[in-house]
């Protein structure tokens, strides 16, 4: 009777892990949410005003900018999910807790998916558990899921898209299906366009030639509106700000083929040893970086019969990561689950050749629990993964009172969390700095162009967070610009400051 009800226990437990897996994350991304002001990210500021001004009536409009430019940098689907909530309870800040609900909603989905796909890598299910744990509670991925980012969101219709691809009989119903959540990951992070490449072709390779063209040509007809509109918007962006605003072809235009170029360094690949290896005499770390390397190579290889669709849509993302320019880390910290498998996956299949292979993920795993083990649990147990956020709030919570006493309500604020700034104060903003694109480098204007523009969008006010050095290269030479002045109404030592703008006459 005992080992009746202890098989049946046990048998229980592997048809319903997944479910527990997901009301563990869910709760996880929900403790792991931040009492930080939305937008020290800058991005979560973009999606919030985007998603108000969506609410409001007002268009996919950034309608923090004196000229409420039509928006063309960020896909819509996420501040449109957003903008949905925000109609439900329309009084900012207070209903930050739906986005918040919402995030963890998706992220605990995305979770039961993965698990559940997961299991076709064929790990004993107390190993592909751990791994999933160990990679939904990473640090880095709790610092993005704790503020409105659209990662949660991305994972859970990327995710979706490359399990039901994977499925061994799809059909065309199911192909399409697969396709069209291809489309929304892409219309919910650009980089989405991976899962819309590498679907089809895993169809394709796996004898569905009818199934890929299905696929490919449903997530094409979901994107083509996201195209047709940025053909016909993209170029109203003002170019001095279309680093921030522009296109992805723009920001690509302005990095030119030096900018790509150098990302075939593979620093796409670094966040994952800077997060799991650490540092030392270079020969160490190069065994243990081709060691680590390795280990996630053969899991690859493992699972690619296994997951093809999967394997197939991440190989395009880590290209795509290599070749453009800019930091890897947020688009490589949404993979770690799927990174964790793997790495499990390929530290299983070397444990099974024998004490020689062995030896790899022994040493591998060392230095895990020597060097990330002991800084994950004092990020878990003092939520240090949240201080960057919070931290960074400090001085705005300042800033943003000083403006709302200290300027009239129709006045235009040249500052830095511009978003932010708004979302906080009602007051319209600009960027404080303006920048271009130089291979991977960002370029400063200058104070001539910068004061040029300030001039042209009628602002009033200068504000900065911080009062340092970081800013200090923009606001001094910007007051000395002919006869443009800048009068300090406000300044905390090495903390925010706002002063009055006058333009040159």
């Amino acid at each position: 009777m005992t080992s009746t009800l202890a098989r049946q226990l046990a048998v229980a437990a592997q048809a319903h892990w997944p479910t527990t897996l997901a009301l563990f994350v869910f709760a996880v991304a929900l403790w792991a949410q931040t009492g930080a002001l939305v937008g020290v990210f800058y991005d979560d500021g973009i999606y919030v005003t985007l998603a108000k001004a969506l609410a409001q009536g007002e268009g996919y409009r950034s309608i923090h900018l004196p000229d409420a430019p039509w928006a063309v940098h960020y896909p819509p689907l996420y501040p449109v999910v957003l903008s949905v909530l925000w109609r439900v309870w329309p009084d900012f800040p207070a209903n930050v807790v739906l986005f918040q609900l919402f995030d963890a909603l998706a992220l605990g989905s995305a979770a039961w998916i993965i698990a559940v796909h997961g299991r076709r890598s064929r790990l004993a299910g107390p190993a592909l558990a751990l791994a999933l744990v160990a990679g939904f509670t990473a640090f880095p991925l709790l610092t993005i899921v704790g503020v409105p980012f659209s990662e949660p969101l991305f994972l859970l219709l990327f995710a979706s898209a490359v399990s039901l691809a994977d499925r061994e009989r799809l059909g065309a119903r199911g192909a399409m299906a697969a396709g069209l959540l291809a489309g929304l990951a892409m219309l919910t992070r650009s980089i989405g366009l991976a899962a819309l490449i590498g679907i089809p072709i895993s169809l394709w390779l796996r004898g569905g030639r009818k199934s890929a063209s299905l696929a490919a040509a449903a997530g094409v007809l979901v994107i083509v509106p996201w195209i047709v509109w940025l053909s016909i918007h993209g170029g109203d962006i003002d170019p001095r700000i279309a680093a921030n605003y522009g296109t992805y072809g723009q920001f690509a235009g302005q990095a030119g083929l030096r900018g790509m170029l150098t990302g075939l360094d593979l620093g796409a690949l670094a966040p994952i040893q800077r997060l799991l290896l650490p540092g030392g005499p270079w020969v160490l770390n190069a065994v243990l970086t081709l060691g680590l390397a390795a280990v996630l190579v053969l899991g690859a290889v493992t699972l690619v019969p296994r997951l093809p669709a999967l394997l197939s849509s991440l190989v395009p993302y880590l290209v795509i990561v290599t070749v453009w320019p800019y930091t890897p880390d947020r688009f490589v910290w949404i993979l770690l689950p799927w990174i964790a498998v793997v790495g499990a996956t390929g530290a299983a299949r070397a444990w099974r050749w024998g004490w020689h292979a062995r030896l790899v993920p022994i040493v591998i795993g060392i230095a895990v629990l020597v060097w990330y083990v002991p800084r994950e649990v004092r990020s878990l147990a003092g939520r240090g993964f949240a201080l960057t956020a919070e931290r960074t709030s400090m001085p705005f919570r300042l800033l943003t009172t000083a403006i709302v006493s200290g300027t009239p309500d129709d006045a235009v604020v040249a500052t830095d969390g511009e978003a932010l700034v708004h979302l906080y104060t009602g007051r319209h903003t600009v960027p404080l700095d303006l920048y271009t694109v130089d291979g991977r480098d960002f370029e400063s204007s200058g104070p001539r162009v910068t004061a040029a523009y300030f001039c042209e969008h009628g602002v009033s006010h200068v504000a900065a967070s911080v009062s340092g050095s970081g800013v200090r290269h923009i606001l001094e030479p910007l007051g000395a610009v002919r006869e443009s002045t800048l009068v300090e109404l406000f300044r905390v030592t090495d903390g925010p400051q706002l002063s009055q703008f006058r333009c040159p006459n």
